[in-house]
């Protein structure tokens, strides 16, 4: 292995055997030999489950790797695999560094144990030395802030104090490799954030690994992101291409459908159409567009034909400098009725992230709405574009049918608009407020507001 890759991973596979009942396991243990000593065929009395199957990968030391998939996809054995928890049924695993994992709530921690005893017992576990871990104790402690947690056993813990211990012990183990397996989603909101800001920091030294269903986690973290279903890679590259596949994979699964993801073919208009429902040509729309080389899926029985955004003026949106009031306006067609039809919008970043979105069904207390086959239809949103920070943005279209818990995914429409962003550098964060006033008060506990005298600076 080449001194800059941190993890290979070779032709990996893991099965199990699952026995149907508790003596099938005596009969495994026992027959099968004896069927072979009398010439006979040997019978299995096990079912072979595969929890990762003929997986290769490399992550360099430096990358952050995101792991997304569905529940049972094997994620979680990948990092028992990486972590030498579990070996593999074949293949191979090669690791360059320390590895310091977060995998089961609790692992590795003995109940009875006080938290003081199992920070030792657990640090030890990752190489460190009695000495090493009465130095770096008080930063543990002072880390996972259990205050006298920690001399209780951890059985009394909750679980927000396992991962809070669990999670402190590996920040401070110096670990080349850091495994992650969702154990933040425990977590509250503060110390959660204080696991993210020493995951940035160890991601400009070290390697990581993070598993999570959480698209949007795996977005903010990692620029490289792997998709498994099933045992199986089903892809493996830039993190936002991965989590709109994973997306786009949940829908399929759940409506059990084959997608089709041909180019809309242009419609004709009949004579029925109902006027305004053609594309404004003053809006920057001419036809109907294919959506060549955009990503779509869904079941196609009803479609988006054309996503037009513009300002009040009418004018379509390429830049925006400022918070503006802007219009978005989604064609649609559907082949099939439609209960409730359901059109929606999300407005991303370049990396995927989303920063705001809306759908008609959160915008509508109205009953039950049937819409007729073959009836075309426009959506439009209104809205006050927020400050954004200067780059390139996208906006992705959806149109389903249902409610917002249970909807069938007919055609949604990855980045169908782009626009850039030429706010100031100096923006903080994704999205910036516009601040009337900001001044600084010379003496304590004086009101600003009402400050008639040069004792204020307004910046």
């Amino acid at each position: 292995m080449s001194s800059d890759c941190a993890i290979r991973l070779q032709a990996l596979r893991k099965t199990y055997r699952l026995y149907r009942k508790p003596g099938d396991r005596v009969k495994q243990c026992m027959l099968p030999r004896l069927q072979w000593c009398l010439g006979r065929s040997p019978t299995n009395y096990y079912r072979e489950h595969v929890a990762l199957d003929d997986l290769s990968l490399e992550v360099r030391k430096g990358e952050t790797l995101g792991v997304i998939g569905r529940n049972g996809s094997g994620k979680s054995t990948l990092l028992q695999l990486m972590s030498g928890i579990l070996h593999p049924t074949s293949g191979t695993v090669e690791i360059n560094g320390r590895v310091a994992a977060l995998l089961d709530l609790g692992a590795g921690f003995h109940p009875e144990f006080t938290g003081r005893e199992n920070v030792y017992v657990n640090a030890a576990l990752f190489g460190l030395t009695k000495t090493e871990i009465g130095d770096r104790f008080d930063d543990i402690a002072s880390f996972a802030d259990i205050g006298a947690y920690i001399d209780q056993p951890v059985k009394t813990y909750s679980s927000g104090m396992f991962v809070r211990l669990a999670f402190a012990v590996i920040a401070h183990v110096h670990a080349d490799i850091l495994l992650i397996d969702e154990a933040l989603a425990v977590g509250d909101a503060f110390f959660t954030q204080k696991c993210m800001r020493f995951l940035r920091g160890f991601m400009d030294r070290g390697t990581v690994v993070f598993v999570s269903h959480d698209s949007a986690a795996v977005l903010s973290l990692c620029r490289k992101a792997l998709l498994l279903d099933r045992g199986r890679m089903l892809g493996l590259g830039e993190a936002k291409q991965v989590c709109d596949r994973y997306l786009q994979h949940l829908h399929e699964s759940r409506d059990s459908q084959e997608i089709v993801t041909k180019p809309i073919q242009p419609s004709t208009k009949s004579s029925g159409d109902q006027a305004g429902l053609e594309p404004d040509v003053s809006c920057g729309v001419s036809g109907w567009d294919t959506w060549e080389g955009r990503d779509t899926f869904g079941d196609r029985k009803a479609l988006i034909q054309r996503v037009s955004l513009h300002n009040a003026q009418g004018r379509p949106v390429l830049s925006v400098t400022r918070q503006e009031r802007l219009c978005l306006r989604i064609w649609c067609q559907t082949s099939v009725p439609l209960v409730n039809p359901v059109v929606g919008f999300l407005v991303r970043d370049r990396f995927g992230q989303t920063l705001f979105g809306q759908n008609t069904s959160l915008m509508s207390a109205e009953t039950t709405r049937t819409v007729l086959s073959g009836t075309r239809f426009v959506a439009e949103f209104e809205f006050v574009m927020p400050l954004l920070r200067k780059g390139d943005y996208s906006v992705s279209v959806a149109l389903a049918e249902g409610t917002q818990q249970h909807s069938i995914q007919h055609h949604w429409v990855h980045d169908a608009v782009v626009f850039e962003s030429a706010n100031p550098e100096h923006c903080f964060g994704f999205v910036a407020v516009e601040v009337i006033h900001a001044r600084i008060c010379w003496e304590v506990g004086r009101d600003c507001h009402n400050d008639t005298t040069s004792n204020s600076l307004a910046l």
